[in-house]
């Protein structure tokens, strides 16, 4: 009698016995290896490396750069050495102009990888690279993985993106992580209401990246659930777990911060948020319709795409008389696609944010960047997989859309890689001062740094002291040296070292710095 469990073991081993103890091997299925690639979708690798070598280029290069990079770092240095995560502190005094999840991020980073320009742009860069398999993911949930493929890649042509999103240490990495997770839930939650919550989450973390940015995702949900079809399933319970889940993840730092820190309401809600809002802190103030401005320049090379366009519009009145074609146009637009109805809310809420904020930094617009990634590499595989009428016409402009694209992108590229570069050595100089005041303080014992001028978190951060900034036009109040009670006789941007004896001692001038390390070098 045949023993059926030693046939079902054989059949699952893939190894068949015939008379006697020879063992035959199973035939290998090789047509079962080609589904299984496909289904490990192998353009995520894609994405990953060419993310990888466009966010981590100049990842351990030194320095930290004024203002963003070194700051932050700074922060978490003392934070470390103070054993205070909760109180933080920079140059020796409380800071409370930023929420804490970029801090607490570098944080772990330092603790697991050392203090180092790797680490401190580590967690960014992770940002930067799980924000384009977002995209990713986003688009080919909705479009394809032709779409998502193309989705993900159109960011790294974007200066803002590629800097702020995920090469610098900045909290914008961070927020536009949790921007898009927040939006991509939403998204989701109308197949499945647990998605709400994974919303309201990411809405939280986004709020404790950077603040009044983080409620983007709190505004757009409602407009979702109340104008756009397809997404009053998530109704107004769905709402209540987002918002109550961001609620529940942001509310205790600030509550900790506005029970227990007076400068909280003085630094953070007026000065970083209001005083934003109203008012311009910008050296140069610009226009209302700089941010439109700003956004074309980032985003004009996506012009071809007009092209494919045109050939699916045509394509549309040709089927159709004209009246029929209006009426049809109606009707689609009302038949749009909920996911794309979503991104366009989406792009149109973050235009409108930047430019109501009366601070015009440029990269305010960046949150846009994402629903405008989404809508490219959806309507570019549109076209290139397009197979009704005039076919060859519309898939035709398709392709031509991106060789157009591609042959820009290696100008684009360099354009952004020399903005960078520029951008990098403004910090050379006080990165430079800071160095030579370390070594100094070495050989004289310790002491006291005084700088007549500006803050410089660079300086601060490379020379591993606490620095003393004497009032420049529009700069600090006057520090005195605490023993005498008056002035370091300083002429305007000299550092010096007050060391132990009390004898100031000349480390270096800012200004002579410049021209030797900086933009200026010759």
């Amino acid at each position: 009698m045949v023993d059926t469990g030693t046939v079902r073991d054989q059949h699952e081993t893939g190894v068949t016995h015939q008379t006697g103890d020879a063992p035959v091997p199973r035939r290998p299925r090789v047509a079962a290896v080609l589904p299984w690639i496909y289904r490990f979708r192998i353009e995520m690798i894609l994405i990953l490396v060419l993310g990888g070598l466009a966010l981590a280029t100049g990842m351990t290069q030194a320095p930290l750069v004024d203002w963003d990079e070194a700051t932050y770092a700074e922060v978490a240095h003392e934070a470390i050495a103070n054993h205070s995560y909760l109180d933080l502190t920079w140059n020796g005094q409380a800071y409370v102009k930023k929420p804490p999840l970029l801090f607490w991020a570098l944080i772990g980073s330092f603790k697991a990888f050392g203090e180092s320009e790797f680490a401190a742009r580590l967690p960014s860069v992770a940002a930067g690279l799980a924000t384009l398999l977002l995209i990713y993911l986003t688009a080919a949930g909705v479009a394809g993985r032709l779409a998502g493929t193309l989705a993900a890649l159109v960011p790294l042509q974007f200066y803002f993106f590629i800097a702020r999103g995920g090469r610098d240490c900045a909290t914008d990495a961070p927020l536009l992580l949790f921007l898009t997770l927040a939006l991509y839930a939403i998204l989701r939650a109308r197949e499945d209401r647990k998605f709400c919550a994974l919303a309201g989450v990411a809405s939280g973390l986004a709020i404790l990246s950077k603040g009044l940015a983080g409620i983007i995702p709190l505004i757009i949900a409602p407009v979702a659930v109340l104008l756009l079809p397809g997404f009053e399933v998530v109704g107004i319970a769905g709402l209540t777990v987002i918002f109550g889940c961001a609620v529940a993840v942001a509310a205790p730092w600030y509550l900790y911060e506005a029970l227990r820190n007076p400068l909280f309401w003085t630094s953070f809600v007026h000065h970083e948020t209001l005083a934003r809002v109203t008012g311009h802190l910008e050296d140069e103030t610009h226009p209302g319709w700089y941010t439109l401005h700003g956004f074309w320049k980032e985003a004009h090379f996506l012009w071809p795409l007009i092209l494919p366009t045109v050939a699916l519009a045509v394509v549309m009145v040709r089927r159709r008389t004209l009246q029929g074609a209006l009426s049809y146009s109606a009707r689609r637009l009302r038949s749009i696609n909920p996911a794309v109805a979503l991104w366009v809310v989406w792009l149109a809420v973050t235009l409108a944010a930047a430019g109501a904020v009366q601070t015009k930094l440029p990269w305010y617009i960046l949150p846009a960047f994402v629903p405008t990634a989404l809508l490219a590499g959806t309507l570019a595989a549109r076209a290139l997989e397009y197979r009704g009428p005039m076919s060859g016409v519309v898939t035709g402009m398709g392709a031509l859309a991106l060789v157009l694209m591609l042959i820009h992108a290696p100008v684009r590229w360099h354009a952004i890689a020399l903005t960078y570069h520029r951008e990098r050595l403004r910090s050379r100089p006080s990165y430079a001062m800071g160095l030579k005041a370390r070594r100094a303080a070495a050989l004289l014992g310790g002491g006291r740094l005084y700088f007549a001028g500006i803050e410089l978190p660079t300086l601060v951060y490379y020379s591993e002291m606490h620095v003393e900034f004497i009032k420049a036009p529009g700069g600090l109040e006057p520090i005195t040296d605490p023993d005498t009670g008056e002035l370091p006789p300083l002429d305007s941007n000299d550092l010096a070292l007050l060391d132990p004896q009390g004898d100031l001692v000349p480390i270096a001038n800012l200004g002579r710095e410049w021209y030797i390390s900086g933009p200026r070098t010759p």
